[in-house]
């Protein structure tokens, strides 16, 4: 078994979209853990994971599935519990703020908010008979949000070659970022991209060196051509990398949020302030400045918390 001393390697062997938090419950050896421990825990990954994302505000599904369980009627068959995962699973029940023409990608979210809520209730009613078997299933629906497809991870190296070839100009296009940010000169994504172009055109002459160093990168028959059957210039690729690149879903996470705050759907008037709740209660988003948190549980339930600081 092999071990990692800096943090920089530990970031390294994650893969996309592993959770950012561990719990570890046996730190001084076999124990017995309450099932409500494991319930708080997992509510915690839960708030985690939405907080995450940067795409879509799943805030709402919490409050969702807590008026699903409070809405309790008889059945033909299954507990309210279980009529309601099969009803989610094959596209009955779903967010009012989505278009059921589309499968719903957060099923995950769903399921597994209802099932910790179930089981949280149960194990404050002193029934974690039955909470035991929704634990798991709670955490494996929450599992399908979260963990990436062995697809993503597969293609992981390949994008690890292109970030080494990207690195340089990535950090031009984050530079121009902060600049236009600064400026407010830019209304949208769109308008964003098309400054950060300009930008980088106007100053080419001094990043010369930085822009031949990336086209000699990239292999001839990945170039590209246009109409006219000439390659496609490091400036024409630039243009349609900052596409890809301002995604939500993009290679680079940096870039991704860099771009997203000129969203016109991310943007709010000055004052207010996004609004999460759990369970009734309001939860403030923390910019974390770590890439992995270990919490150990101990033996009197308190916590030994070992972070893996982002490198700045």
């Amino acid at each position: 078994m092999s071990s990692s001393k800096t943090g920089k390697s530990v970031e390294n062997a994650l893969v996309t979209g592993e959770p950012t938090t561990r719990f570890f419950y046996e730190f001084h050896g076999e124990r017995t853990v309450d099932p409500l421990l494991l319930v708080n825990n997992g509510i915690d990954l839960w708030q985690e994971q939405v907080d995450r994302a940067t795409d879509v505000d799943n805030w709402n599904l919490w409050d969702f599935a807590e008026s699903l369980l409070e809405d309790r009627r008889e059945t033909p068959v299954y507990s309210w519990t279980e009529w309601l995962r099969y009803h989610i699973i094959t596209g009955d029940i779903y967010p009012d703020n989505w278009a059921p023409s589309k499968p719903y990608p957060y099923k995950g979210l769903l399921v597994s908010a209802i099932y910790f809520q179930e089981a949280r209730r149960l194990c404050l009613e002193g029934n974690r008979d039955r909470a035991w078997h929704l634990l798991p299933i709670a955490y494996y629906y929450l599992g399908m949000n979260t963990t990436a497809s062995v697809k993503q991870n597969a293609s992981r190296a390949a994008r690890l070659l292109h970030s080494r070839r990207s690195e340089k100009l990535r950090a031009l296009v984050l530079g121009a970022l902060e600049l236009i940010e600064r400026r407010g000169s830019a209304r949208s994504i769109k308008e964003a991209k098309d400054e950060v172009y300009n930008l980088i055109e106007k100053k080419k002459g001094s990043v010369k060196e930085w822009l031949d160093e990336f086209d000699a990168s990239i292999p001839e028959k990945t170039k590209g051509r246009t109409q006219d059957n000439f390659k496609n210039d490091v400036m024409v690729r630039l243009r349609n990398l900052l596409d890809t690149w301002s995604m939500p879903s993009g290679p680079y996470p940096d870039i991704s949020e860099a771009f997203s705050k000129f969203s016109k759907k991310r943007r709010a008037p000055k004052g207010s302030a996004r609004r999460n709740r759990v369970n009734g209660e309001e939860i403030k988003s923390v910019e974390k400045r770590y890439f992995l948190r270990i919490v150990n549980i101990l033996d009197d339930d308190e916590a030994l918390i070992v972070k893996f600081l982002l490198q700045d």
